[in-house]
This record gives structure tokens, sequence and C-alpha cells, in this order.
């Protein structure tokens, strides 16, 4: 049976839509801060208690990330999204009933947390696999969508929560998020081969992996490490500005939490843009340019974040910000497109979860560099960026070996 190559490159972007939409609706798991409040007001638990609850999540999400790769290969998309649903599910309603800490970090934690990485990684295999000829700009068009959802999701959990309160919310969510994401489960579909082949094939050497590799073979390639290395450290490098980056800006602006608030927002917004950016230079440029770019923007954040802590200006503020926003968000897309090009498309739904195991360790060692000294935290960042780039040009193509 023939397929239509021209209608299919024009429905593929439907499906690109599809799974904007579905990572926007997963993103919500980097909101959990809008959810702490109100629980540790009502049980007086403290920061550190409730702050368990979301490095539960983003370990059972890399974890979920890696059984919806495996369940891909042998279950199919449609079975995988469909316990994400079911994940999701029994996660939010179970937290609407919860009264102890434990309840909070199963629920929460372990059930949505694995579901959001069942999902993801599901949404972006799909998706990505449609796009052989622009696997950068795709990738960073889909992980924008999972960078926005926890701003945009965020803003209506809080306003739910304000009128309706923390339990019904929960409850909403369960019910919203497992319709939102059986829809997709229904409309989204598979790339056939023969049209992935004559995408790649029509794109050029440019867009054809270096290799096709199981994720045994992908584990002993020098290349696989030193991207894993490099997606932890300039992760890291973010998240060490990220999970300060209101407290730093209420200096600027004499405490006003509003305002604070609005100036760390800044991150978020160039953290999705970055995402497209890296993305669209990859493809155009290639990986090194795009990768090397990262540390040139995480470079001149730091740069600016040691000027506004000398000057005290808030313009040069929001310009560090903006740095870094565009610096971390370029990690994850070019994670994606790194595996599809050197390890092939074949098991990249495996490959890409296990490099994207590496937020686990950055998720660590991010809030580590930013627990000292602002000076000492932005001068770790700079050496973060030159390790990083070092890192990058230690990186071959396999046919340079």
């Amino acid at each position: 049976m023939e397929i239509n190559i021209e209608k299919l490159k024009k429905v593929r972007w439907g499906y690109l839509l599809l799974g904007v939409v579905l990572l926007l609706f997963l993103g919500l798991i980097y909101a959990w801060s809008v959810f702490r409040a109100p629980l540790e007001k009502e049980f007086g638990w403290s920061k550190a208690q409730t702050s368990v609850t979301f490095s539960v999540s983003m370990m059972m999400f890399c974890l979920g990330g890696l059984a919806g790769g495996i369940l891909n290969g042998k279950k199919g998309y449609r079975f995988t999204l469909s316990c994400c649903a079911a994940c999701l599910f029994i996660g939010f309603a179970a937290a609407s009933r919860i009264n102890s800490l434990m309840g909070i970090y199963l629920s929460y934690g372990v059930f949505c947390g694995f579901g959001v990485g069942l999902g993801y990684n599901t949404a972006i295999s799909l998706t990505v696999r449609w796009f052989p000829d622009k696997q950068g700009f795709v990738s960073g068009v889909t992980l924008m969508g999972f960078g926005f959802g926890g701003m945009l999701l965020g803003t209506l959990g809080a306003q739910l929560i304000t009128s309706l309160g923390w339990r019904v919310t929960f409850l909403i969510f369960a019910v919203v998020f497992a319709v939102i994401v059986m829809i997709c489960t229904f409309l989204m579909r598979q790339a056939d081969d023969r049209f992935v082949r004559a995408m790649a094939a029509g794109g050029g050497a440019m867009q054809a992996a270096y290799e096709e590799l199981d994720w045994r073979h992908m584990l002993r390639r020098r290349n696989f490490w030193l991207c894993f290395i490099w997606a932890i450290i300039l992760s890291a490098a973010g998240l060490a500005i990220i999970n300060e980056s209101t407290t730093y800006a209420s200096a600027f602006v004499g405490g006003d939490l509003t305002r604070a608030a609005a100036l760390a927002g800044i991150v978020s917004i160039a953290n999705g843009v970055g995402r497209v950016l890296s993305g669209q230079l990859f493809d155009v440029k290639g990986y090194r340019t795009a990768m090397l770019g990262v540390s040139v923007l995480y470079l001149a954040a730091a740069g600016a974040l040691t000027l506004s802590l000398k000057t005290g200006s808030v313009p040069v503020l929001a310009a560090a910000f903006l740095l870094t926003g565009l610096g971390y968000g370029g990690v994850p897309p070019l994670n994606s497109a790194f595996t599809a090009r050197f390890f092939g498309r074949e098991h990249y739904a495996v490959n890409f979860s296990i490099i994207n195991m590496n937020l686990i360790a950055a998720s660590y060692l991010g809030p580590v560099c930013g627990g000292g000294s602002y000076g000492g935290t932005f001068l770790a960042i700079a050496a973060f960026a030159i390790v990083g780039a070092v890192i990058t040009l230690l990186i071959r193509r396999p046919e340079q070996h």
C-alpha cells in the first residue's frame, strides 16, 4: 500500500500540535509550589518536608520516562498513554484525600510523577518521529509546551485553590488530566516507517542519523557519556539560579514578592523560548554550534548576575534572568535532537529516557551550588559553562573516531 507523502507532510503538523497540548498539561508537575503553601498552612508541614514531594516526583518522572520507552516498544503508544492517564487520575484523586506526608509523597510524588514521565516520553517520541528533517526544531517546540505548562496551569491551579480549595482542585485535575490524555491517545498516530525514511532522505545528510543503536550499544559510546555529563552540568547551572530566583529578586524590589515573582517569571518565559531557538540552531548549524551556544549564554548570564550583585540594578537582573532561562531551556531539546541524530530513531524512546535521567543528578547538584553565597553561585555557573564548552569540543561524529 502506497503512502501519500505530501498529505502526511501536512497532517504531521496537527500531530505536533497534539503533542504540544499533551505536554502543556503534563508540565503541571513543575507547578508543585502552588499546592505546597496551602498544604503547609493546613497541616503545619515545613518547606523541607513538602519539598521532598517535588524531589520524589522528579525521580519518578525520570523512571516513568524509562518505563515509557520500554512500554512503547513492547505494548505500543496507546497502551503507554492509557497507563499515563490512569496514573494521573489515581495520583490526583488520591492527593485530594491525603492527611499525611506519606500520602502526598505517594499520590503526587510517585503516581503523578511516574504518569507524567510515561506521557512525556511518549509524546516526544511520537512527535519527533514525524519530523526526522526538523529534529531540533520539533524537540524545542514540544518541550516549550512542557516548560510553559507549569507556569500557565500553575496560575490556573492557584485560582482554583483560592476559590474551591486544594482538595477540590486536585479532584478536578484528576478528571481533566485523565480525559485530556485519553483524547490525545485516540487522536495521535505513529509515523509510518516509509514516511520517516522518505523525509530523512529528503532532508539530506544533515538530518540522517549517524548510527542506529539500542541502549546497550549506546552506553558503550563515549559520545553518550559526554552528552550525559554535559546535560547534568548545564541543567544544574540553570537550577542553581531558578531555585533562588524569587528570593534573589526580592532584594532588588524591596521585598515585594509580587514584583519579585514577576522578575523571576522572566526565567520561565525565556526557558520556553530557548527551547525553540536552540532546537532550530541544532537543525541549521549542527550539534556543536548549538551546544556551545548554551555555554555562551550561561557565561553571559554569570557575568550579568555578578554585575547585578554589584550594582543592584533591576534591568541588569532582568537581562541576567533572560540569559539564564535561554541557556537552561536549550538543554532538553538538544538532548532530544542529539539522541536522535547520534543514536538513531529506531530505539529513540528508550535511549532518550536514559539520557533524560541526567535530571536526577542535576536536581541535586543545582540546589547544592545555589545554596552558598550568591557570588560563589555565579562563579560556579561560569565554571560549569566552561566545562560544558570543553565537553562539547570533545564530542565527535562516529566516522571521525
